[in-house]
């Protein structure tokens, strides 16, 4: 199973003097079980583009299928598509309103019908995976939290439903450098063990190349790339063509091999980086 756009088009204003084309001709891919990245300048459709993946929008022209299932403005059809597809919006904590963080985390949940038995087991779960104590957050207001902590708890309200892929709109935005490597560990953690496909519209391209296993280029409302990340950022005038710019992890890759280093240069997120260096320091010379 996984989400296919064919031909999309999406217009703003259609047939109005200020009609503007948001999306153009997009067509993509996505697996079930991928940790995919969106990325691509201020204005390229990222936002756009995955407001189309649970019916948020409609597209212009084109379809979008979510597991074989054509999005439409048919109520069952979208019922279907929402309960699969889960968007967490960048700062989503500006929408919190319930008293309690269990209520938050609970009230998706109740609206798809779940039994007492299947909520507490939900919430307790997805509080559990992105890394809230139970004992300490259940009955705390969401707005005594940390940033990092309603983050949190907005991702897992997300988590609790169950849906099988978590759309995930600049969702370390504003986060401390530690708060954001956590939340997309947990991230990748749920991906493997459930199976969850997470789809991640980001402008920090180290996270991307540290987390993404493949990506999606945007550059003004089409598609100017989609496979593998080391494919793309190995491609820099491709990179500088779509307005992004280098994780620091290749960029430090590659002038250190302009100094003489065997380092692979498309091999290079954050983490693998470590081991290579020690390996390049010897290369180099060094201790």
């Amino acid at each position: 199973m996984s989400i296919d756009l064919k031909n999309v088009d999406y217009v703003y204003d259609s047939g109005e003097p200020f009609e503007y084309f948001a999306l153009r001709g997009i067509s993509l891919h996505i697996d079930d079980g991928a940790f995919v990245g969106i990325v691509g300048r201020t204005g390229s459709g990222k936002s756009t583009l995955v407001e189309h993946l649970n019916g948020l929008l409609f597209s212009t022209r084109g379809e979008v299928i979510v597991d074989d299932e054509i999005v439409s403005k048919e109520r069952t059809v979208l019922a279907k598509v929402r309960r699969r597809v889960g968007i967490v919006f960048q700062y989503p904590e500006d929408q919190f309103f319930a008293e309690t963080v269990f209520e938050e985390v609970a009230f998706g949940c109740r609206n798809y019908g779940f039994s007492k038995e299947q909520v507490d087991e939900s919430v307790h779960k997805a509080m559990s995976t992105v890394g809230l104590d139970l004992e300490r957050f259940l009955s705390l207001s969401p707005f005594q939290l940390s940033g990092g902590e309603q983050r949190r708890v907005a991702i897992a309200s997300v988590i609790a439903m169950g849906q099988k892929y978590i759309v995930l709109d600049e969702p370390t935005a504003g986060l401390d450098s530690g708060t954001k490597l956590a939340v997309l560990t947990e991230l990748e953690a749920l991906r493997q063990t459930a199976n969850v496909t997470v789809i991640l519209v980001s402008h920090n391209m180290d996270e991307v190349a540290e987390f993404c296993k493949e990506v999606v280029v945007l550059d003004g409302g089409t598609v100017a790339f989609q496979g593998s990340t080391d494919a793309f950022f190995s491609d820099v005038d491709l990179v500088d063509r779509t307005g992004l710019e280098l994780p620091e992890s290749y960029r430090l890759a590659r002038a250190l091999k302009e100094c003489g280093s065997s380092l692979t240069v498309n091999e290079c997120s954050t983490s693998r980086m470590l081991d290579s260096l020690r390996l390049c320091v010897s290369d180099l010379g060094g201790a």
